[in-house]
């Protein structure tokens, strides 16, 4: 007899409770406290569009009450009047993004800069690409990738609001580089499809429709994939970031020690932001250990103000490996 759905719901509920807690390394009470914070979204603002000092005295007056983010530039909290940035014409008009604040990371790790070739890979909606266009002052070579020509058209109309320059290609990002045909980057930022935990709440049923260890596991294979055509791509002495908003090491550490050992090109680069957040990576997963390089590896647990999220840097220090 086939499990009800409620059976199979608590089921999901304490596979997922059990397995974050062995990656965090938290008691049970402690990591039920850890996923069922509500999750506070943060203010970026685009200098494409409208100067930062401008945005922010807007901002204030219709009673957004915030302050910096000392290790991302243009980005605030939002303490005081969600509702209102959200439906004001700041937004509407580009000046301000709402985005999750670990989101700005892997940008920061990638650290572009003026006149770079840069490719997002998986990039709708867009987020992430126009943080690289906004700090790049549009001076970068941007190139923005999605298999879905749905969600390539809103990801288009989404940076033409945002003022972003790109160029658009619609492909399978596992075939990237034979449809680029040669085609290399000085930096590429893989936030890889992945099963999204960080966003999701221990209480909340329905972020647990598409959640399982099975899905997990099927994602593994595609990110690996992912990350290989990414190593492809990019020119030697360039820079791969790899990232995720779920916990599972099975997305993180185990495809950062995949590409280590199969590609002895790839060298590991330390992030040293310090954020509340940040814990340990998982150096070993179900009777596997890890390359020890995964240290250098960023991993954030879910907290208020800066949800769960994995980074990982790396330099192509030669010319690819042969398989």
């Amino acid at each position: 007899m086939s499990k009800k759905p409620a059976d199979k719901l608590a089921a999901k509920r304490v596979a997922w409770l059990e397995r974050t807690g062995q990656a965090l390394g938290t008691t049970e009470a402690e990591t039920l406290q850890l996923l069922n914070q509500e999750r506070r979204q943060s203010v970026r603002l685009n200098p494409l569009v409208a100067k930062p000092a401008d945005t922010l005295a807007k901002l204030r007056k219709i009673g957004w009450l915030g302050g910096p983010y000392t290790w991302a530039k243009n980005c605030y909290t939002i303490d005081e009047g969600a509702l209102a940035v959200r439906d004001s014409d700041l937004i509407t008009r580009g000046a301000v993004y709402l985005q999750n604040t670990a989101s700005w990371v892997p940008v920061l790790a990638l650290d572009p800069q003026s006149g770079e070739t840069i490719l997002d890979m998986c990039a709708a909606p867009g987020g992430k690409a126009s943080h690289i266009a906004a700090l790049t002052n549009n001076q970068a070579d941007l190139t923005v990738n999605d298999n879905s020509r749905a969600r390539l058209a809103k990801m288009r109309a989404n940076l033409d609001r945002l003022g972003v320059q790109a160029d658009y290609t619609l492909y399978d990002a596992t075939q990237l580089a034979r449809k680029l045909d040669g085609q290399q980057f000085d930096k590429i930022l893989l936030d890889a499809p992945c099963s999204g935990e960080g966003l999701m709440r221990y209480d909340r049923d329905k972020d647990f429709a598409t959640w399982s260890v099975a899905h997990i596991k099927r994602l593994q294979p595609l990110q690996k994939q992912l990350i290989l055509q990414a190593w492809q791509l990019l020119k030697p002495g360039g820079t791969l970031v790899y990232s995720t908003c779920t916990m599972a090491p099975e997305e993180n550490e185990a495809v950062v020690d995949y590409l280590l050992r199969k590609r002895p090109s790839a060298s590991i680069q330390a992030l040293r932001f310090e954020l509340p957040n940040r814990v340990e990576p998982v150096t070993s997963w179900n009777d596997r250990v890890y390359a020890p390089e995964v240290q250098a590896c960023l991993r954030l647990q879910p907290s208020q103000n800066i949800e769960a999220f994995f980074v990982a840097a790396f330099q192509k220090t030669f010319e690819s490996d042969a398989d």
